[in-house]
């Protein structure tokens, strides 16, 4: 889930996930933007994945095509 719709669904405003994680509100909407997004460090994208119990993974800061388990046929 991008962090923009989990921090929405929760009712949270930039500036109090950024209290949560300890930075500017800044920074959060740095990572929110829809054209040239910040891909947030390890440390941070860690404090989000638990924050959000799993919900914002960091996979979702890059824009990645759906993977599927399906295989190929040899």
């Amino acid at each position: 889930m991008k962090l923009v719709a989990w921090r929405r669904k929760e009712g949270m405003t930039q500036a109090q996930l950024a209290d949560a994680l300890g930075c500017s509100q800044s920074y959060i909407s740095q990572m929110e933007r829809s054209s040239d997004p910040m891909i947030p460090g390890a440390p941070i994208m860690i404090e989000l994945y638990a924050l959000s119990a799993g919900c914002v993974q960091p996979n979702d800061f890059y824009d990645l095509p759906a993977l599927r388990g399906e295989k190929k046929a040899a």
